[in-house]
């Protein structure tokens, strides 16, 4: 089952309801077959350099952090049934749906474990 973290932008807290997808098929999975929540829905991934959007109706946000919790890419609008092409020096990747956050390369973006 996911694990619940805590996502820091710029050390102010953006999201406490955050899921780490730790096992197999959540990281094989992530927003695949779910409908659009009607909330802010955000998804981490580790160790995932690129990511793939089939499967998924409706579009999202993508954040690529290095091992310094750096923004080292950030694909803005997704649409559905597309292979981005990997970040390579990223450690985690973030799935964002419904946020709103000002998110610029460089950016300090951490992830607390609970």
């Amino acid at each position: 089952m996911s694990k619940k973290v805590s996502i820091y932008l710029n050390n102010i807290l953006v999201s406490d309801d955050a899921k780490l997808q730790s096992t197999f098929f959540e990281r094989l999975f992530g927003l695949m077959f779910s409908k659009k929540p009607a909330g802010e829905k955000i998804l981490v991934f580790k160790n995932a350099p690129w990511i793939h959007s089939f499967f998924c109706f409706f579009r999202f946000d993508a954040v690529f952090l290095d091992d310094n919790f750096c923004v080292t890419a950030y694909k803005s609008n997704i649409p559905p049934f597309l292979i981005l092409k990997p970040v390579l020096n990223s450690v985690y990747t973030l799935e964002l749906v419904n946020t709103s956050f000002d998110i610029k390369i460089g950016d300090k973006m951490y992830i607390n474990e609970h």
